[in-house]
């Protein structure tokens, strides 16, 4: 060949496309107010991923703080009693809708 073809440039996306948001805190639960995404994985590890949306609204509304004003300490906690509720109102609606299957059925 007599000239060489000029090589073609990559592309490159800016950073702030590219790159998802940094991971800063270390997800043991003492970091208060947890990253989204942080809570995200941890409900979707135990199998309530939907659950994870709706517990991060109720404490970001409530400021990560009690009813008493008292800040929290440990999102983590507050989210095993949040899925431990969850799993025992929906044992109370699957009873009751048994029972109210038993009871049209005699």
């Amino acid at each position: 060949m007599l000239f060489q073809a000029p090589k073609r440039k990559a592309r490159r996306m800016p950073n702030e496309l590219s790159k998802p948001e940094p991971v800063i805190q270390k997800g043991f639960g003492t970091e208060m107010p947890p990253q989204k995404i942080l809570v995200d994985i941890y409900f979707d590890q135990r199998g309530l991923a939907g659950q994870g949306t709706t517990f991060y609204q109720h404490y970001e509304q409530a400021d990560w703080h009690s009813p008493k004003g008292t800040p929290y300490r440990n999102w983590k906690l507050l989210a095993n009693e949040w899925i431990f509720n969850y799993e025992q109102e929906q044992k109370l609606r699957r009873r009751l809708r048994e029972n109210l299957r038993s009871s049209q059925i005699q």
